[in-house]
């Protein structure tokens, strides 16, 4: 069977990936400003709002959703399109490849390797659910998603290192709900994100990294 990846258009991939890496990329920025009390936070919270909003329209099957603490700035990542957290194991987190384990509660309760076990905690996916992944070229990885009664939606909880991994389940996940379904072309996420900068907070090898990283040629 092929990952859920391979289902995808591997342009619409890329540009996918680099607008949520710009995303993410302007969320650690700010958060280490607001963390500072920056002067210039209440423009870069306007701006950024802003930024979310076409990131959203752009792509409608998600849904971001910012929220502030006194110290903080945190971004969650929604799905729309399915009701509960057991459709979205079913109709997609369960095809990503390297799947070896679901807990209903806790991680790593029954293996695929024990057909009955494993369906039978399927069955138990109430509001939350832990899966876990091995892959032999990545290694294990887990996603967990739970239903946010705030916002009405499936939340993944996802980790900043990874979810910006293209061979990720994490990544897979969003991207095929974000593409499966189609995406405005003409919103430009990328070039929104751009104006932001933060380079200042990054030293010489880490600022030629994201430059390179974020050319808008780079890939196609």
């Amino acid at each position: 069977m092929p990952d859920i990846i391979d289902t995808l258009n591997k342009r619409e991939i890329t540009i996918f990936y680099k607008d949520l890496d710009q995303v993410l990329r302007v969320t650690t920025g700010i958060n280490k400003d607001y963390g500072r009390l920056d002067k210039n936070l209440d423009n870069y919270m306007k701006d950024y709002k802003k930024l979310i909003n076409l990131f959203n329209k752009k792509y409608p099957n998600l849904n971001l959703k910012f929220k502030t603490t006194l110290e903080e700035l945190k971004l969650d990542i929604l799905f729309k399109t399915e009701k509960n957290v057991k459709d979205i194991f079913i109709n997609a987190a369960s095809k990503i490849i390297g799947l070896k384990s679901v807990g209903a509660k806790n991680i790593g309760t029954a293996d695929v390797a024990d057909p009955e076990r494993f369906s039978n905690e399927v069955e138990r996916i109430d509001d939350k659910v832990n899966i876990s992944y091995y892959d032999e070229n990545i290694g294990a990885s887990t996603i967990l998603l739970e239903f946010n009664k705030k916002q009405k939606k499936v939340e993944i909880h996802y980790n900043l290192d990874t979810v910006i991994e293209k061979t990720s389940p994490e990544f897979k996940l969003i991207a095929y709900y974000a593409l499966k379904d189609g995406f405005k072309k003409k919103i430009d996420v990328f070039q929104e994100g751009a104006k932001f900068g933060f380079l200042d907070l990054l030293n010489q090898e880490e600022k030629k990294e994201w430059v390179d990283k974020f050319d808008p040629h780079m890939g196609e």
